[in-house]
């Protein structure tokens, strides 16, 4: 295994990405990004609504999409990246105990 020497002078491994961690990872932040996009999607639409630019539809309608456009921007990705980050955590402690369990 190839260490690396920090700048107290201890050897420290190498870090070697897990490919499974680095997939899922991926996939939650490409989740994240449509999700604000989507957002994004939704508040151009309320505007164009209370802005009278499309087809009649009452102004509350629009203001309703832009709380929901500013929420999926600001709050979602929040809630969603601490699911993840609470699972991965998670995750590991079991195998730490998993490990811990194994060693007689």
């Amino acid at each position: 295994m190839t260490q690396k020497i920090d700048e107290s002078g201890q050897e420290q491994p190498e870090y070697v990405p897990d490919p499974e961690k680095e997939k899922q990872a991926k996939a939650v932040h490409f989740m994240v990004s449509m999700i604000r996009m989507l957002g994004v999607v939704l508040v151009m639409l309320g505007l164009a609504i209370v802005l009278d630019r499309l087809p009649p539809m009452p102004a509350p309608v629009g203001y309703v999409f832009i709380a929901l456009g500013l929420a999926q921007m600001w709050i979602a990705p929040v809630w969603i990246i601490r699911k993840y980050v609470q699972a991965r955590v998670a995750e590991e402690q079991i195998a730490k105990a998993a490990e811990g369990s194994d060693t007689p």
